[in-house]
């Protein structure tokens, strides 16, 4: 196990930045259980003959969400492409990740628990890496000890994001298709939700959602082919860009803790931490 500087937790800033995003979901997003973004009908009308269309699943921030990391902030983001639901509120969404994944599931299955998607299971490793627990299986390695508190899971001191608030492709099918336009009228909603949760370390996972974030950071110096200094605005972060844990082949890292690939993760990931 790394050695870590020691994690400490500000629970009302948390407090404090779900309130701000949960007023944007309300105002631009999902009120009352509808969709109301501005742009979803010119999303919907966008896709392919035949491919469904589901609109509206908002973030996950878990409620330890702001940390140091000794001296340091330590707010991390990881953003994937999207999710397959239909009009999941922030609760919800918080609910399917922290307890849904994170409690009631495992790394592997055990007699007890259900797996973790490969998704879930690469996420789980990022944020073991990140906060020190270490690689491995155990569920115990998932616990992080601040020095201000209890213990928390890996998955209550982050927040996960979709680069697309909708979904797009076959009903059945496991690879969706979103078009340009959605690419193109859902950066204003992740411009936004950066701009509230202010990462300081910000993990892409999959070469579309890397590709597509031109229009929200600012690159600054590239640290190798993997990690890079960006800006949103004024706020400095550092940014990891790698395969989506569910890719095929080699750059394939979240269902396997000896994959080949997870120790391109491990090493960008300590360098993040050290240029914080």
């Amino acid at each position: 196990m790394t050695t870590m500087p020691p994690i400490t937790v500000d629970l009302p800033a948390t407090r404090r930045r779900i309130a701000k995003l949960s007023r944007y979901v309300e105002a631009n997003l999902l009120q009352d259980n509808r969709f109301i973004c501005g742009t979803c009908t010119a999303c919907r009308n966008s896709r392919r003959a035949g491919d469904v269309f589901r609109a509206g699943t908002m973030g996950h921030v878990g409620k330890r969400f702001d940390l140091r990391l000794g001296d340091k902030p330590l707010r991390v983001v990881v953003v994937g492409q999207e999710a397959k639901d239909t009009k999941v509120s922030l609760n919800k969404r918080y609910e399917q990740v922290r307890l849904g994944s994170g409690e009631q599931r495992r790394y592997h299955a055990t007699p007890e628990h259900k797996s973790r998607n490969p998704h879930m299971r690469g996420t789980t490793s990022a944020l073991r890496i990140i906060f020190g627990t270490g690689l491995g299986e155990d569920y115990g390695g998932e616990f992080v000890q601040p020095v201000n508190g209890r213990p928390f899971h890996i998955f209550d001191g982050f927040a996960l994001l979709n680069r697309l608030l909708c979904y797009a492709g076959p009903e059945h099918g496991v690879q969706a298709r979103p078009s340009k336009t959605m690419f193109d009228n859902c950066h204003t909603h992740l411009d936004a939700t950066l701009g509230i949760l202010e990462p300081t370390v910000l993990i892409l996972q999959g070469k579309a959602v890397s590709a597509s974030t031109d229009r929200v950071l600012r690159k600054g110096r590239p640290y190798g082919e993997h990690l890079y200094e960006g800006f949103h605005g004024e706020r400095r972060m550092m940014v990891c860009q790698f395969s989506h844990p569910s890719a095929r082949g080699d750059v394939r890292w979240g269902d396997d803790l000896n994959r080949p690939y997870l120790q391109v993760v491990k090493q960008t990931l300590a360098q993040a931490l050290r240029r914080l």
